[in-house]
C-alpha cells in the first residue's frame, strides 16, 4: 500500500439550465441516475443470472438506478487462436469464450442461464425501481456467428475477398447488408421484449450513424424512453441517436492521478495535470451541452488491464473515495463497477469461463463489505447517490472548472 499525494476536490459554483437542447430528448430519470456495471462471471461465485438476481437488493440499496450488464449472449467456441484477442490469450484461461466475440446475438450463453432467467432478473430490478441496460456488441462478432449462415454478405471483405478483421482479430459486421441490419435491430427488439430498457453500445463510433438512427427509430416505437450509451466520442452520434458518450479524457485523467503507472490512453500519457485537464475541457466543449458524459474509475476493461495495480489494491480507500466524489458530483452519468461500492480489490478478468477452476478466485470479494475500508466506501457511495437524487444542482447545474490549483495536483470544479 502507498499513500497518494494527490488532492482531489469538487465544488459546484453555479446553477443554471443548459442552453442547448438535444435533438433526442434524454429521459428525465437518466439525468440523476447512478449506473452499476455487472459482469456476471465476476459478480458472484456462481457467475449466472440467478445468482446475480439475488444480489439486486444490495445493488438497489447502494442508490443505483440502472444495472448495466456486460455481454451475456452466446460466445464463439472456435479454438483457432489466430481469431482470439491478445488480452484473451494473455489471460491464461485458454478458453475461446470471449463475451465480446459473439456467435448468436439472440441466445443467452448457457453458462449464464436462459431467457427466463434474464427476464426474472429484469422483473426483480424493475420491481426494485431500477432499469436494466445490456451491452450491445455490433461492430464485430465471432467467426462462426449465425449471421454468416443467414446472409452471404454478413462480414466485411478485403479487396482479395478475405474477411476483414478488427484490431481484436474478430470479423467486422457488414452494415451495408440490409438483411444484417434488420436482423440486428430485431435482436434489440427481442431483448426489449424481455425487459431490457437500454443499450450500452460497444465501440459505437465505428458503427455507421445511419444504422443507429434506424435502430433507435424502431426501438423507440416499443419504448419511447429507450436509452442509448455510446462507447465513443463523436458529437454527431449524440445529436442523432445517443443519450450519453464516454468521458474518456476525464476518466483516464482521474485514473492516472490515482495510479500513474496504470494503463492509460495515449492522450494522457506523459502529460502534466494542467495539460491533461486542458484536453478534458477541449473535448467536453465539443459535446452537446445536454448530453451526458459517462464517467468511470473502473470497468471490465480497466479492472482486467490494471490487474495488480487496481487502485483499491495499491491505495488507501480514501484515495478512491476522493475520486468517487469527483466522479459522482461532476455533471454526467457515474458508473460503479462490480464491487467498487465495497472497495473490492480482487484480481479481475472477464475472460474466465464459469466452469474454469481458477475463475472463482477472481470474483468480487464480498467479505470486503464487512471490513472497515469497504464499509467506509459503501457509506460514501450511498451518500453521493442520495445527493444526486435529492438536489437538482448536480444534474441541472452549470459546471465550471477551477484551474488555479492544477499545477499543484488539485483537480476541482
Amino acid at each position: 500500500m502507498r499513500k497518494s499525494g494527490l488532492i482531489l476536490a469538487a465544488t459546484v459554483l453555479a446553477f443554471a439550465t443548459a442552453a442547448n437542447a438535444a435533438m433526442r430528448p434524454t429521459p428525465e430519470y437518466l439525468k440523476k441516475a447512478v449506473v452499476y456495471q455487472v459482469v456476471l462471471r465476476n459478480f458472484t461465485r456462481d457467475g449466472n443470472f440467478r445468482a446475480a438476481t439475488e444480489m439486486l437488493d444490495h445493488v438497489r440499496s447502494v442508490g443505483v438506478d440502472v444495472v448495466y450488464v456486460a455481454p451475456f449472449v452466446e460466445m464463439d467456441c472456435d479454438m483457432d487462436r489466430s481469431g482470439w484477442s491478445a488480452r484473451q490469450i494473455k489471460s491464461g484461461y485458454g478458453s475461446p469464450k470471449n463475451s465480446y466475440r459473439i456467435s448468436n446475438y439472440d441466445k443467452i450463453d448457457p453458462e449464464y442461464g436462459k431467457d427466463e432467467d434474464f427476464k426474472a432478473f429484469n422483473d426483480k430490478a424493475h420491481a426494485l425501481g431500477m432499469k436494466v441496460f445490456m451491452d450491445l456488441v455490433y461492430l464485430h462478432c465471432g467467426p462462426n456467428n449465425v449471421l454468416k449462415d443467414l446472409f452471404p454478405d454478413a462480414f466485411q471483405k478485403n479487396a482479395d475477398g478475405s474477411v476483414r478483421m478488427t484490431y481484436w482479430h474478430f470479423p467486422f459486421v457488414n452494415f451495408e447488408s440490409k438483411g444484417v441490419r434488420k436482423y440486428l435491430i430485431d435482436s434489440m427488439l427481442h431483448w426489449m421484449r424481455l425487459g431490457c430498457d437500454g443499450f450500452r453500445c460497444d465501440v459505437g463510433d465505428q458503427v455507421p450513424i445511419d444504422f443507429w438512427t434506424e435502430a433507435v427509430s424502431a426501438c423507440q416505437k416499443v419504448n419511447p424512453e429507450l436509452v442509448m450509451i455510446n462507447e465513443g466520442t463523436k458529437p454527431e452520434w449524440l445529436e442523432k441517436a445517443f443519450d450519453a458518450c464516454y468521458a474518456w479524457p476525464w476518466s483516464f485523467t482521474i485514473r492516472g492521478l490515482l495510479v500513474p503507472e496504470a494503463p492509460a490512453f495515449d492522450h494522457v500519457k506523459g502529460k502534466t495535470i494542467p495539460e491533461k485537464m486542458s484536453a478534458v475541457r477541449a473535448y467536453e466543449a465539443k459535446v452537446p451541452k445536454d448530453a451526458l458524459m459517462f464517467a468511470f474509475l473502473d470497468n471490465h476493461d480497466t479492472a482486467a488491464d490494471d490487474w495488480e495495480k487496481r487502485f483499491d489494491r495499491v491505495l488507501p480507500v480514501e484515495a478512491g473515495n476522493a475520486a468517487f466524489v469527483l466522479t459522482f458530483l461532476r455533471r454526467g452519468l457515474p458508473l460503479v463497477f462490480n464491487g467498487n461500492e465495497i472497495a473490492d480489490n480482487a484480481l479481475n478478468s472477464f475472460f474466465g469461463p464459469v466452469e474454469h477452476p481458477a475463475r472463482a478466485a477472481k470474483t468480487v470479494d464480498w467479505a470486503r463489505a464487512l471490513q472497515p475500508a469497504g464499509q467506509r466506501r459503501l457509506e460514501l457511495i450511498r451518500k453521493l447517490s442520495r445527493m444526486r437524487h435529492e438536489d437538482p444542482i448536480w444534474s441541472e447545474g452549470t459546471m465550471e472548472w477551477v484551474t488555479d490549483g492544477e499545477a499543484n495536483g488539485i483537480v476541482a470544479f
